[in-house]
């Protein structure tokens, strides 16, 4: 793709209110967003998934507000400074998991198609085609039906057998074709009707044709004119056969005559003629078959179907003896009808036959080639290993060639199994995803072969797999970043898979193609997310907690976990840093003081130890929870802007410490509590005062920092997602919140 950049204009598109900016590609295939759940992440797919339908069938709309005018405007501009809007064909949306994506068909064909052979085997059919074109095409007019090519195929193919092609049929049936003698004039859909009803018909009245074709051979067999031995027989439609074989009076004139068995001679084909009416007269006089007929016409009134087969059997009663068999009175027909077309036929089938060998030698080639999809495979059986099910295409060589679509078979262990049941009934939520994510890979392996530009948007693709197989998908999206004709935005709520994407595949880029999404009243701002502070903020908090107040504050529940690991949650240390998380007594010992009685000086040597840092602050006697309340209120007027990662740490400490001692001002301290603290508060307040009306609004703050806050305090360098997660306005508002509890 020459598109240097993208630059994106939603305005009211699903949960997007509004979101402006501009993707620069021009150093990097690239873009990474971490997007918390409920961001944007979804509406983003969501519409660029409606822009690249071609069908436009669904526009980017709000769906709480149709009367909202919704704008989704993505310009690209190439490196030459031109911009464009992008064209649906060049968006492909991948989505974490998606049902309606196990059908690629197309991208397997094209993995498969090896162009040399195919090639050679479109050129040769092309010839025939054309032949066939010429020598068929008059069977529309002779049948009466546009689909005679199909329905010969259907003829002479067994159920369940593999049905071949137009050109093996007419080889394989064209001596039958040279010696039929018979002749129909119907139309052809008037007793093989698409439907079926004639059939069924016939099948539900099977006896009573049977009848009717018994007695009509008993005719025949008594007749003076007709004959049937069982094996070969003479009777109406032969005689009426061979009446139109010698029409006119040619023949005769020549001196031949024909004797019969009767001793009758016959000199003119008016007196042939004459004969044979007569005779199939007589046969068909007979009251029983009459009777018999009357049964079978009285129930043809059903549907237009059987009305139009009625026609026909009234017309000519002697095609109701050949219904009993129905399937090769069939083949009987087509036989006629491909008699009337014999020298084109004839020659089609010599033709085929002399390239017959060629078309054999390259069918097997194509049967036996190995191409793209071969690799795409093993690639994806090495990268994602104890996968427990395989698959192959059936019919290989067929599907290269273009005479059928890839038909893909399925197992499971040495089992074969249908798609619908491997991935509805037996695959586990991973493996349906892996499962999926190989027709992904497909797809991009086809637009890779053509050399497809493509702007891809890949929404959580890792979401739901182990570590080991999300190493596995950085790996392809690694090498989707090497192809310059693809440009990829990579959304995600996992943080870790975040960070990951940025070390292992910006590298050092990261710090420019990387984002953060966060959303204030409705807007969506994409925030720098390369930052160090961001991706490890630990290095900056560690090196200069000693001489900045907000950095030691945020620092504390970090410092306090690796004193957990280090010596243990009853640690002097440990439970001193505990007592800035809650409002806390001095212990029983007086050897840690009250929460509102720790200075800077009682926390200095337990920074120095841990961190190895020296205190810079000027007055080390100075109360740390003075520090934090301080830190806190200028948070809150401040204007905020970023991830804020100490903010949001401060402005959680500083509730919780805040609603603690409020919960502490209407009931009495429990003397119990050794961890868990603002939980066992918040329910002897609740067990109190749940039922008083007037401390409903308490409680409600005290459910909200009951979920918001624990996330943002209990922190490690290994998940410090909720920080992320969390917006600093909603932080801001619940501090706020809890200090209007003491007006």
């Amino acid at each position: 793709m020459s598109v240097q950049k993208v630059k994106i204009n939603f305005e009211h598109c699903y949960g997007i209110h509004k979101l402006c900016s501009d993707f620069d590609f021009s150093k990097s295939n690239m873009q990474l967003i971490y997007a918390p759940n409920g961001t944007m992440k979804t509406s983003f797919a969501k519409t660029f998934k409606d822009m690249g339908d071609p069908r436009g069938k669904t526009k980017p709309h709000d769906q709480l507000d149709e009367t909202l005018q919704s704008t989704y405007k993505v310009m690209v501009e190439d490196n030459g400074g031109n911009e464009r809007d992008i064209t649906p064909d060049e968006i492909k949306v991948i989505k974490s998991y998606d049902e309606s994506a196990f059908k690629s068909e197309e991208a397997i064909l094209t993995l498969l198609a090896n162009k040399e052979i195919r090639q050679q085997y479109v050129d040769i059919f092309k010839e025939l085609d054309d032949e066939k074109k010429s020598a068929l095409s008059p069977l529309k007019r002779i049948t009466g039906s546009s689909n005679y090519e199909q329905e010969i195929i259907d003829s002479f193919s067994d159920p369940g057998t593999k049905k071949r092609s137009i050109f093996e049929v007419l080889a394989t049936i064209i001596d039958d074709v040279k010696q039929s003698n018979s002749t129909f004039d119907f139309v052809y859909n008037h007793i093989f009707d698409p439907k079926g009803k004639v059939r069924d018909f016939l099948s539900e009245n099977y006896n009573l044709l049977k009848k009717y074709s018994d007695k009509y051979n008993e005719l025949l067999s008594s007749s003076q004119f007709f004959s049937n031995n069982g094996e070969r027989a003479f009777g109406t439609i032969e005689a009426s056969a061979l009446c139109n074989s010698i029409k006119g009076d040619e023949y005769f004139q020549s001196g031949h005559k024909l004797s019969l068995k009767d001793g009758t001679l016959v000199d003119s084909a008016e007196k042939l003629s004459e004969v044979i009416d007569n005779e199939i007269k007589k046969v068909f006089d007979n009251q029983e078959i009459k009777d018999i007929f009357d049964k079978i016409d009285k129930k043809l009134q059903g549907n237009q179907e059987l009305r139009n087969f009625k026609k026909v059997i009234e017309k000519d009663k002697t095609l109701i003896a050949k219904l009993t068999n129905y399937n090769e009175f069939r083949k009987e027909v087509w036989y006629s009808f491909l008699k009337q077309v014999e020298p084109g036929v004839s020659s089609l089938v010599e033709n085929y036959n002399t390239k017959k060998p060629d078309i054999e030698a390259i069918v097997a080639v194509a049967n036996g080639s190995k191409g793209l999809w071969d690799d795409t495979i093993e690639e994806f059986k090495t990268r994602f290993t104890s996968l427990p099910f395989s698959f192959d295409i059936k019919d290989r060589g067929d599907a290269i060639l273009g005479k059928s679509a890839p038909t893909v078979i399925y197992k499971y262990g040495d089992r074969l199994v249908d798609q619908d049941v491997l991935t509805d009934r037996i695959l586990s939520q991973g493996e349906r995803r892996a499962f999926y994510l190989l027709n992904v890979i497909f797809d991009i392996k086809s637009r890779e072969k053509e050399n497809k530009e493509t702007l891809f948007i890949i929404d959580d693709i890792a979401d739901s797999f182990d570590y080991k197989n999300k190493y596995a998908i950085i790996q392809y999206l690694n090498d989707l970043n090497k192809n310059e004709n693809f440009k990829s935005i990579v959304l995600t709520h996992n943080f870790d898979f975040y960070r990951t994407l940025q070390m292992r595949i910006l590298a050092s880029g990261r710090w420019n193609y990387s984002f953060i999404a966060e959303k204030n009243d409705g807007e969506i701002r994409l925030l720098p997310g390369g930052d160090r502070v961001i991706t490890n903020p630990f290095d900056k908090w560690r090196s200069e907690c000693g001489e900045d107040e907000k950095l030691l504050i945020a620092a504390i529940p970090f410092v306090r976990e690796l004193y957990g690991h280090q010596k243990g949650s009853e640690s002097q240390e440990y439970l001193l840093l505990t007592h800035l998380l809650h409002d806390k007594e001095a212990d029983s010992q007086n050897s840690i003081p009250a929460t509102h009685n720790i200075s800077l000086s009682d926390i200095e040597s337990v920074f120095v130890y841990m961190l190895n840092v020296q205190f810079e602050f000027p007055d080390k006697t100075k109360k740390v929870i003075d520090i934090i309340f301080s830190v806190a209120d200028q948070i809150q007027q401040d204007p905020h802007d970023g991830i804020c990662l100490e903010d949001k740490i401060v402005l959680a400490m500083a509730t919780r410490l805040l609603v603690e001692q409020k919960i502490l001002t209407h009931i009495e301290r429990p003397s119990n509590i050794s961890k868990n603290q603002f939980w066992e508060l918040y329910n002897v307040f609740r067990d109190q005062f749940g039922s008083d009306e007037t401390k409903k609004g308490i409680l409600d703050v005290l459910e909200q920092v009951n979920i918001i806050t624990p996330a943002n305090i209990h922190i490690n360098s290994f998940m410090y997602e909720p920080i992320i997660d969390i917006g600093i306005d909603e932080l801001v508002c619940l501090y706020e919140r809890v200090k209007a509890l003491y007006e």
